[in-house]
């Protein structure tokens, strides 16, 4: 084992911190609405930073260390052009200002106000069938990785322990085990109060270990070793180059476009974040916090990007030579793709001194637990509040409601764990994510888009796209799974046709991977959607109503200065309303607003002149790009980090202060626990009168 005493002191200390304030936080727990999205009393910093430390997963890194040790750099120039998209997605606040306006409680009950029950129903089943089949290979993959970076044994020789002869058990399985049982501790204390405040805790404590292990990696590993061993790549699968890729079979162009395009559909659509959004105080503390995201990555980026370098130097500098020479003997008896996972892993652990061990291990032992948490107590609570109540006729008191969601949520931990000692992996583990949430998600991005921007979406449409997406989903899922089976045996019969030829050329892998038979599945849900719609809308929805403007907005949701009082009017200028500022965007978020724009602009506009002048003058050599990101994603990354640390911590402290005192003194309204009636939420019966026609003229009209 690698870990020493200061190892278990960097990582006990913040873990203990974190397991006292979940106990802390049982007493703010009080209803419904606590439990699913914090009484809506969450700040932009709290909202962001346990967002931030719930995404930063073991499964996130192990997928980002596998692409990387295929690609190096290569890809980053290309993939970057999706922060421009996710950039002004974010401050426009497009999808989470909406959603948050809707006051729903969950992401499908959005559905239901929107559509129908039958769309939140099959919606929400979708994404918990999806979801949890995804979630199922986190566990796994968390505990194999502890596994490989601490030095422990692959098996326990539990036969001798108990004397049973010469029994033996994966590590990994009782490991995982402890590891989800300290996630569902976290989740079923407090509901979403719990999960967000102890994410945002590991957040704080983990932006500083992120530099301290940035700082190990630049001590320990020189330049000039990671530059040799960059610039390794054989001609046309460059690891440095993003102009030099075609040779590869999985990450090339048509992976880019493919990218693209699934993270335009995709944005916002998975209701894993729904809780988070619900949370805010108002619609527009969402969308700063959206923006805020922008830096909050900086200290996740400096570390990932730093340990992925140090890791693939190991392995490919011969300066290394006998810890990579130790790497390969530790996988020698894992099975081939399990070994493309766990050598980045392994050679970190190898690497790292003792104590930045420690940080290190810790900060993915918190992103775990916080994403382990948040996605059991998003499937769970969706598959509570999305499928079982909107079929049952009596509703539940507020007592047995949160001893349900609490029950939901132990079941999809204990699926997880079921199925993560069955499922074997059998192409990278991104492809793999991609294709399975595709089942969800490949129906879903359109529903979204056209539920909240398109007055012409109609029920028939978001039916269509769901099923479409469901169905193709599975079928695309099994025919990868099992396809040197299939393979064959279509080919036997269709005979010596072409199609037979071709299928016995690929007989041992699919032709397509998961990330391009996602692609497809989201271009014809889209479409269907779209043509569905527009067939047979015979009246265009009630947009106000369902964002509570104008004669239905709702008292003492922030959108208001006070019962029966709105906030001055004012004449928005071109940028403004560029920008979406309105009156709720103080100076302070103005200079946020158009800083975050002009900071990520600079780099993308960087890219975009390196992207013209090798179209119009010439490549550039490898040394060059090297050079590049080096400056753009590790110094400059590694400066922005270390200010991003200090100001979030004020920002939170902040935050917290003011959460914990809202829930304290905060009125908790029974009805509030996602019950929809005739297209309203049960919850928003309070109306705030405003001049002009009466809610019941504007819908006589409408």
């Amino acid at each position: 084992m690698r870990l020493t005493p200061l190892d278990l002191l960097a990582m006990g200390i913040p873990l203990g911190i974190v397991l006292v304030a979940t106990i802390v936080m049982r007493r703010y727990m009080r209803s419904v609405a606590d439990f699913l999205a914090a009484n809506r009393c969450a700040g932009r910093y709290v909202i962001c930073t346990s967002l931030g430390a719930a995404g930063s997963s073991v499964l996130g890194l192990c997928m980002a260390l596998e692409v990387f040790s295929k690609t190096g750099f290569s890809m980053n120039f290309w993939t970057a052009f999706t922060g421009v998209l996710f950039f002004f997605f974010g401050i426009l606040g497009l999808v989470s200002y909406r959603f948050r306006e809707t006051r729903a409680l969950t992401f499908h009950q959005f559905f239901e106000v929107r559509y129908t029950k039958g769309v939140r129903v099959f919606a929400g089943f979708l994404n918990v069938f999806s979801g949890i089949f995804n979630f199922g290979l986190e566990p796994a993959v968390g505990a194999r990785f502890f596994v490989y970076f601490c030095g422990l044994p692959p098996r326990l020789p539990l036969g001798a322990w108990l004397h049973m002869g010469a029994w033996q058990i994966p590590t990994f399985v009782p490991l995982m085990i402890a590891l989800m049982a300290a996630s569902l501790c976290f989740a079923l204390t407090g509901g979403q109060i719990s999960v967000m405040v102890t994410d945002c805790l590991e957040g704080m404590v983990s932006s500083i270990f992120y530099l301290i292990i940035a700082a190990c990696v630049i001590c320990t590993v020189s330049v000039a070793q990671m530059r040799g061993a960059l610039l390794s790549g054989s001609p046309g699968a460059s690891y440095i180059d993003p102009f030099d890729i075609g040779s590869r079979s999985d990450f090339n162009g048509w992976y880019v476009l493919a990218y693209l395009m699934l993270s335009l559909i995709y944005y916002r659509g998975n209701s894993w974040a729904g809780a988070f959004s619900a949370a805010a105080k108002n619609a527009h503390e969402g969308r700063m916090a959206g923006i805020l995201g922008t830096w909050r990555t900086q200290n996740y980026l400096a570390m990932a990007v730093l340990v992925s370098i140090a890791a693939f130097t190991v392995l490919h500098s011969p300066d290394f030579a006998p810890q990579a020479a130790q790497v390969t003997h530790s996988l020698t008896a894992v099975e081939p793709q399990l070994q493309t996972q766990m050598r980045m892993p392994t050679a970190l652990g190898l690497l790292l001194v003792p104590g930045v061990r420690g940080c290190f291990l810790g900060v993915l032992l918190f992103g775990l637990l916080g994403s382990q948490g948040l996605q059991m107590h998003s499937f769970g609570s969706t598959f509570l509040q999305d499928v079982i109540l909107p079929l049952r006729k009596k509703p539940l008191s507020p007592k047995m409601h949160i001893f349900c969601l609490r029950l939901s949520l132990f079941f999809v931990g204990a699926f997880a764990v079921t199925f993560s000692i069955i499922f074997k992996p059998v192409e990278y583990l991104q492809f793999i994510t991609q294709l399975i949430g595709a089942i969800y998600l490949g129906g879903i991005g359109m529903v979204v888009w056209g539920g909240l921007y398109w007055k012409k979406g109609t029920s028939a449409g978001a039916w269509t796209s769901l099923i479409l997406g469901g169905s193709l989903g599975v079928g695309g899922n099994l025919v990868h799974q099992f396809w040197t089976s299939l393979a064959p045996a279509v080919a036997h019969l269709f005979g010596h046709s072409a199609l037979s030829r071709y299928l016995l050329a690929h007989g041992s892998e699919c032709p397509l991977n998961g990330l391009q038979i996602s692609a497809i599945i989201a271009v014809i849900c889209a479409i269907s959607y779209i043509v569905v719609s527009l067939a047979t809308c015979r009246m265009p929805f009630n947009m106000d109503a369902l964002l509570h403007r104008g004669a239905y907005r709702v008292a003492g949701d922030g959108q208001l200065a006070s019962a029966g009082t709105t906030l001055p009017p004012r004449r928005r200028s071109l940028i403004d309303r560029i920008f979406d500022i309105d009156e709720h965007s103080t100076r302070g978020d103005k200079v946020l607003t158009f800083g975050t724009f002009g900071y990520t602009m600079c780099l993308q506009l960087l890219a975009v002149g390196i992207l013209i002048w090798t179209l119009a003058v010439g490549r550039l050599s490898p040394n060059w790009w090297f050079n590049y990101y080096m400056v753009t994603a590790v110094w400059l990354t590694l400066a922005v980090a270390t200010g991003v640390a200090i100001w979030f911590s004020i920002g939170v402290t902040r935050d917290l202060r003011d959460l914990f005192r809202t829930l304290k003194t905060a009125q908790r309204n029974a009805a509030d626990d996602g019950t929809v009636r005739a297209h309203h939420n049960l919850g928003d019966e309070i109306v705030v009168p405003l001049p002009g026609p009466s809610p019941a003229a504007v819908e006589e009209v409408v």
